[in-house]
């Protein structure tokens, strides 16, 4: 029996050991656990022969260094007790639960001594029911807690640290914008969507201009962003306000960074694909058209070199010439010998761009027009967000009711309260996603409007300057496909850009004459066009934002 164990002569373990979460989601931390159980065999007058602490979870067998040197000093006889503040600081899985009770049983561990609790090899049975008990609850625990972090998801919520340039706003219990980060990394996508920037050269500018950093941590983090970093940043779909958790894909109820447009021209540009040639030797310069143009027949990458030509006067002579990089192996194009000068591309570009471009008087009236239909969808949005959140604080408030009922003990049919209160909780998560969308398209239209007309008006400009990435954003702009045919470039353009064609098309003549009536009915042929502009079911993209932001700049 335990009383006749002489327990001071017994050579004790004292054991500690917390999991891997933070300290204050800890029941006892090491030093209290240490500090608890030494004034405790100091009372009784225990032998400590030996400590053994380490912070990992008890879940899983084979995993605790420290546990495992316990046990090995417990098979050569230098130890045959334990101390440990509770039973399950020493284990939490049946395994290494059955080792222990085994050497209680073969008379290795004389004793087990807890706060408040002594087991001998008499108490195998309680000592069974109790780690039993202990690992029932880490399995429940386990259970609910990845059934509260699911329903969180559903909720439109990541139930983890979120990436770089987001903060979990531990107050409001959301995620919002971090704002000492979340430009920066709006900076690094802009960069990377003109195709000028390799992700080793993003990584060394994030961390050399624009300081950005990691999370900082506890004991980790606050360190600049790795190539991996970058790439697993542009690789993230959290900053389109979506995100993966579980194996599944959730609609998020945090703050939009980029479009799923740019989202989709990011991976294009991450992942090269047999169409797409890494560029080597003389297409690493910087070259207007590089990884922006397709060959028209067999749809790999056309690339640009330079070849420089010396007179015998002494002069040379420089040209860029674009060709297809004639990569398929299955297919002999014929492209590949034909050679246009990239000054006889820019111009063709020149001409395409014309087609797009509005003047100032355009400009002004589109501008006008904007303001109109803002003013009709903000009271069109608040009236359907009033009402949603009116059928909100509805469910809410049935919740609420049914809780009350089941705490007064009204309701005692357990199954049919989870499944009531599930279903109000799946229309509260609905509701919340609809409101966010609401919000989010509201804020979305007005931007992809302003930023298609500020296209129109200064694209041609932009274009016509001496900065190469400014002329880089407007081809990407302005083209879902570009290829070369023969010696001849064609554009396939943004959709969003096509009503801007048409309606530049048909005010060009009234343009030219006086500014009577005519002009009149081309205010009105434009405010047409904008208001059908407008009713296009795709616009909750953001499909032109480095030169939004490079001219709002």
């Amino acid at each position: 029996m335990s009383e006749e164990i002489d327990k001071k002569g017994l050579r004790f373990a004292l054991y500690a050991r917390k999991s891997t979460e933070s300290e204050e989601k800890q029941v006892q931390s090491i030093d209290n656990q240490l500090s608890a159980m030494k004034k405790l065999a100091k009372r009784d007058g225990l032998k400590i022969v030996k400590i053994y602490t380490e912070s990992i979870s008890g879940g899983k067998s084979g995993a605790r260094p420290e546990f495992e040197k316990m046990m090995k000093d417990i098979e050569d006889g230098k130890i045959n007790a334990i101390l440990a503040w509770k039973l399950d600081r020493i284990s939490r899985n049946p395994l290494d639960s059955g080792r222990v009770h085994q050497k209680m049983n073969d008379g290795e561990i004389k004793m087990i001594i807890t706060d408040g609790r002594e087991y001998t090899a008499d108490d195998d049975l309680i000592f069974d029911v109790e780690s039993s008990m202990d690992a029932r609850f880490r399995k429940d625990l386990m259970k609910n807690v990845r059934s509260g972090m699911i329903r969180k998801a559903e909720r439109g919520w990541l139930p983890c640290i979120p990436p770089v340039g987001y903060i979990n706003d531990r107050i409001e219990k959301v995620i919002s914008k971090d704002p000492e980060t979340w430009d920066k990394v709006r900076t690094i996508f802009d960069k990377f969507l003109t195709g000028t920037y390799t992700v080793a050269e993003l990584a060394k500018y994030a961390d050399e201009e624009l300081r950005l950093k990691t999370h900082k941590r506890k004991k980790s983090g606050g360190k600049p962003l790795t190539h991996n970093g970058i790439r697993s940043m542009l690789m993230n779909p959290f900053y389109t306000g979506k995100f993966r958790y579980a194996g599944k894909i959730y609609n998020g109820n945090h703050p939009v960074m980029i479009s799923n447009f740019e989202f989709e021209k990011i991976q294009e540009l991450l992942e090269p694909s047999k169409h797409n040639t890494r560029p080597k030797g003389n297409d690493l310069k910087p070259f207007l058209f590089r990884g922006l143009v397709k060959c028209g027949e067999c749809g790999y990458a056309v690339v640009s070199e330079e070849k420089i030509k010396k007179q015998k006067n002494g002069g040379v002579h420089r040209h860029i010439y674009c060709h297809c990089s004639g990569k398929c192996k299955t297919y002999k194009c014929s492209q590949r010998k034909i050679y246009i000068k990239e000054s006889e591309l820019v111009e063709q570009v020149r001409t395409e761009l014309a087609k797009y471009t509005i003047d100032d008087d355009f400009f002004k009236i589109a501008i006008e027009a904007l303001a109109e239909e803002e003013e009709n969808r903000i009271s069109d949005q608040d009236k359907q967000i009033k009402e949603l959140r009116r059928e909100l604080s509805s469910r809410m408030n049935e919740l609420n009711n049914l809780r009350r009922m089941r705490y007064r003990g009204e309701i005692t049919d357990q199954a049919w309260f989870l499944e009531e209160s599930s279903a109000l909780e799946n229309d509260i998560s609905s509701i919340e996603r609809s409101i966010t969308r609401a919000n989010q398209a509201g804020r979305d239209w007005r931007s992809i409007a302003n930023d298609v007309f500020m296209f129109a008006r200064y694209a041609k400009e932009d274009f016509d300057s001496d900065d190469l990435e400014r002329k880089r954003q407007v081809l990407k702009a302005l083209g879902v496909e570009i290829t070369i045919l023969g010696r001849t470039i064609n554009i396939t353009p943004m959709k969003y850009l096509v009503p801007i064609k048409k309606a530049v098309s048909e005010t060009a003549r009234v343009q030219e004459t006086a500014r009577t009536a005519e002009l009149q009915r081309s205010d009105e042929a434009i405010r047409s066009m904008i208001s059908e502009w407008y009713t296009r079911h795709d616009l909750n993209v953001r499909p032109f934002a480095p030169q939004a932001n490079a001219l709002s700049s």
